[in-house]
């Protein structure tokens, strides 16, 4: 998938700055290898990253059309679903489609019907608009936060980037962490706030926003709400809607010019997919339908934890033989993990989760030797509320988010003067007040949000986003599209309504989607319970991760040592590798080895 950036300054010549563009459009390349396509004017400067090849629609070169005397230059990321339908209706007025492209249709859109367009496009998307009359530059994400977009301001100019290297390697731009960008890291990193970017003065275009930059100012507009209303449907009524949503879904996202396999893990979400691509394989595509798995050599030592931990292979066996599949198993060491490790945390720009990452990664390598789109059944739990928990009591007798349970081991390894600076249980709360009071933005007619719906909104708010931002980064890296049709925002807008008693049908988790797909999948895989993915627990990979860190800590020129409090991490390296809490200690290994990466990437200073 190509990668985006910019420099656009309406009100000054920026000509002699265009050699700026060179370093910023080189840390994304990456998710465009093959080069780039640049467009230079006066007063932007924007360029679009090349992959070796393209489907239909996909842009590999910045795109300009002009329609009512207006010119438009476009560069764009992602893949629009509803690319016919919308192109018959633009062509109806009058607009005349030379490239055959995603950009050149969102130009047109843009033309015709102005902001009202985005809501229009079904698709990931991260996007730039410059109309050279008017000296404007528009900027928009999809409705889930799928493809990233960043932008900073240096002085006059708006910088953008698909990445936040792309602005940490403006010549112009210092990259330095504040208190509330450290906060964000210590206190919920895997995860980032809405529309923060941990490092000062960087952004994050928030999901469903667009933002417009001119002569007259800056102004951020959200362009998709759910309409909050009562639910109105019998159990049976929703179930059928909602199957014909799915289905519709999928079959727009699995229909594609170049050739298209999924995952399967033998659960119910990628069971699913895969059943009703079968069903209507004959009219999405002429090859035979490929899946792929992620398994461990046998002498890897693995737990996993909170769910059941039952093999996959029989599950997916099953799959292959009754729906006419073939499989493909990638085949992972411990070792392969560790040496991923370093280029996962590149790829996903901020700390992540440590050894998944890694796996993703180098399954997302193998399957890009073969195929350039897969199809993923991630985030369905968002929609569901699957194993979302209830938010947790902070010390303040204040509510907080349920991922924030092991705060207390991770700010352990933090120096007093860090802790004291960060107030992290209090950031916490803040972070949790604030996201209350940001959903009547997101809904109409919301006036707070229900207690009951507390959960599944910060699981759509926070977690959506940030797991389909690094399911992107991971696949771009190497130029694979990964589509994810179970969070089609229409799904989100119907059934956020619906009621959690009438999701849980019968009682059961996700008994609604159980009772709309009864007759596709037999009822073993239908209330199969989830299981995790595997964490290594091989001593040696274990010994590998606690040496790498040790060389961190006591390396003088390591940005993070001087932020930790050595004596309590050197205590929790010693442990043996049997500690019931050795597991959760590695994982935090992984992140604190990440973030000094992230630090020295970006060569962020910390005030």
């Amino acid at each position: 998938m190509p990668g985006i950036a910019g420099i656009v300054n309406p009100m000054a010549d920026i000509t002699h700055q265009c050699s700026h563009i060179c370093p910023v459009s080189d840390a994304v390349r990456a998710r465009g290898p093959a080069g780039a396509s640049l467009y230079i004017s006066p007063h932007s400067v924007m360029a679009c990253r090349i992959s070796s090849d393209c489907s239909a629609g996909e842009t590999p070169w910045v795109s300009k059309i002009k329609q009512h005397g207006r010119e438009y230059i476009i560069v764009m990321d992602g893949t629009i679903y509803n690319y016919g339908e919308l192109r018959s209706h633009l062509e109806s007025y009058g607009c005349e489609f030379k490239e055959n492209t995603f950009s050149e249709l969102v130009g047109y859109g843009y033309a015709i019907w102005n902001s009202a367009c985005f809501m229009r496009l079904n698709g990931l998307f991260a996007l730039a608009i410059w109309i050279s009359d008017e000296k404007r530059l528009i900027l928009a994400r999809d409705h889930i936060g799928a493809k990233p977009l960043y932008y900073t301001f240096l002085e006059s100019s708006l910088v953008f980037s698909s990445e936040i290297g792309g602005i940490t390697s403006h010549p112009l731009f210092k990259a330095e962490i504040n208190v509330e960008g450290l906060s964000e890291l210590i206190c919920l990193s895997p995860r980032n706030t809405p529309g923060s970017a941990v490092i000062k003065g960087i952004h994050e275009l928030r999901p469903a926003h667009y933002l417009t930059f001119g002569p007259d100012g800056t102004s951020l507009s959200r362009y998709w709400r759910i309409e909050e209303r009562e639910h109105t449907d019998s159990a049976e009524e929703t179930a059928r809607q909602f199957r014909e949503l799915v289905t519709e879904s999928i079959n727009m996202q699995a229909k594609a010019d170049l050739p298209v396999c999924g995952l399967l893990s033998g659960g119910l979400y990628s069971s699913l997919i895969t059943a009703i691509i079968c069903k209507n394989r004959r009219s999405l595509f002429s090859h035979l339908y490929n899946t792929w798995s992620v398994e461990y050599e046998k002498d890897s030592k693995l737990t996993s934890t909170n769910f059941q931990s039952d093999s996959d292979i029989p599950w997916i066996r099953w799959i292959c033989r009754e729906l006419g599949t073939r499989h493909h198993y990638i085949l992972l060491s411990t070792e392969d993990l560790l040496e991923a490790l370093f280029e996962a945390s590149e790829a996903g720009g901020t700390p992540g989760t440590g050894d998944y990452d890694s796996a993703l990664m180098l399954l997302f390598r193998e399957i890009r030797k073969e195929y350039p789109i897969i199809i993923s059944g991630d985030c369905s739990d968002e929609l569901f509320g699957y194993g979302i928990k209830t938010p947790d009591v902070s010390s303040t007798g204040r509510k907080r988010f349920p991922w924030a349970s092991n705060l207390a081991e991770k700010i352990s390894v933090f120096c007093t003067e860090i802790v004291e600076l960060v107030k992290p249980y209090e950031y916490i709360d803040k972070c949790y007040e604030e996201a209350l009071l940001e959903y009547p933005r997101f809904a109409i007619n919301a006036s707070g949000l229900k207690k009951d719906y507390e959960p599944e909104w910060f699981s759509l708010y926070w977690n959506l986003p940030c797991i389909l931002g690094r399911l992107d980064r991971a696949s771009a890296s190497y130029s694979l599209q990964a589509r994810v049709p179970l969070c089609d925002y229409r799904l989100i807008e119907y059934l956020w309504n619906v009621p959690n008693e009438m999701k849980r049908y019968n009682g059961t988790d996700r008994g609604l989607l159980i009772k709309s797909m009864q007759d596709l999948l037999p009822r073993e895989i239908l209330e199969r319970r989830k299981r995790a993915f595997p964490r290594p627990s091989d001593p040696a990979y274990g010994e590998k991760i606690r040496n790498t860190l040790k060389e961190l800590i006591y390396d003088t020129g390591s940005p993070l040592r001087y932020l930790l409090e050595i004596r309590t991490l050197e205590s929790m390296m010693r442990q043996q590798d049997t500690s019931k809490r050795q597991t959760s200690y590695q994982q935090l290994f992984i992140w604190l080895i990440q973030l000094n990466g992230f630090f020295r990437s970006h060569n962020i200073r910390i005030l």
